[in-house]
C-alpha cells in the first residue's frame, strides 16, 4: 500500500529552531545582491490550533552591487571594520536585529497574526517569505498536489506543491508556480518537510521575474534546524 501522510505543524512549547537563509538576487547589468541571514525562533505557546512563536534575527551579511558601486555589511564585524557604506547599512539593519517578530499560526500553517515589536515597515523585505508552509486538509501520497497564493508588495505568487517522495520521515516536494502583478515570471524548486514536526527542513527556490523591461532572478536556499 502506498504510504499516506497527514501534514500538520506539530510544535511543542519551548521548542527552539534556527533558520539559515541565503538569498541571491541577480539583475544582469543592473547589479544584484547576496544576503545571508540567520534567525532564531522559539515556540512560546501551543493551544488548540494556535501556535505562537517569537523570532529574532541573529546575524545578517549582505553584499550589494548597484550602478558600479559595491556595498557590504556583516553584523558579525566590529564597527571599526565597516566602511562608510557598511556604516550606512548598519544604521538601517540594526533596528531590525533588535526587533522581535510575533507570529501565530494554525496547524495547517495559516498565519493568524503577525506583528513586529517595535514596528519596522521594511522588516518583511528582510525576512522574506513565510517559513510556515500551508498544508492541505487531507492526507497526501506520492503524486498529490495542492496550491497556495501569496501576495507580496503587489506581486502575486501562485505556488503548487507536488509530493515527489515520502521516505525516512521526510516528505520531498517539487515546487512550481507563476508570478503575476508587479512582474511576471515563474517559480521552480524543491522543499523537504519533517513529517513529525511539520517543519520545512529545507527549501531551494528559484524565482525568475520580468518587470518594467528588467529580468530579475532570485535564488533562495533555506534550512531550519531544531536546537
Amino acid at each position: 500500500a502506498q504510504e499516506s501522510v497527514l501534514l500538520r505543524h506539530n510544535y511543542t512549547k519551548g521548542d527552539s529552531y534556527i533558520t539559515n537563509q541565503s538569498v541571491k538576487q541577480g539583475m544582469g547589468l543592473q547589479g544584484g545582491m547576496n544576503m545571508k541571514i540567520s534567525m532564531g525562533m522559539i515556540v512560546t505557546d501551543v493551544s488548540e490550533n494556535n501556535i505562537k512563536m517569537e523570532s529574532k534575527i541573529s546575524s545578517v551579511a549582505m553584499d550589494m552591487m548597484q550602478g558600479g558601486m559595491t556595498m557590504s555589511y556583516d553584523s558579525n564585524n566590529k564597527d571599526v571594520e565597516l566602511d562608510q557604506m557598511g556604516q550606512m547599512l548598519k544604521s538601517q539593519l540594526d533596528p531590525m536585529m533588535e526587533a522581535t517578530i510575533h507570529t501565530s499560526i494554525d496547524n495547517l500553517g495559516n498565519i493568524l497574526e503577525t506583528r513586529t515589536e517595535p514596528t519596522i515597515p521594511a522588516m518583511s523585505q528582510l525576512t522574506g517569505t513565510s517559513n510556515y508552509m500551508n498544508y492541505p486538509e487531507e492526507k497526501v501520497v506520492v503524486g498529490s498536489s495542492w496550491s497556495t497564493e501569496n501576495d507580496n508588495q503587489g506581486m502575486k505568487m501562485n505556488i503548487t506543491y507536488t509530493v515527489a517522495a515520502i521516505a525516512d520521515g521526510i516528505v520531498t516536494l517539487d515546487v512550481s508556480g507563476n508570478v503575476t502583478g508587479a512582474g511576471t515570471g515563474n517559480i521552480k524548486g524543491i522543499s523537504t518537510i519533517d513529517i513529525e514536526s511539520g517543519i520545512v527542513k529545507s527549501s531551494d527556490l528559484k524565482v525568475s521575474i520580468s518587470s518594467q523591461g528588467m529580468d530579475v532572478t532570485v535564488t533562495t536556499n533555506s534550512t531550519i534546524t531544531k536546537i
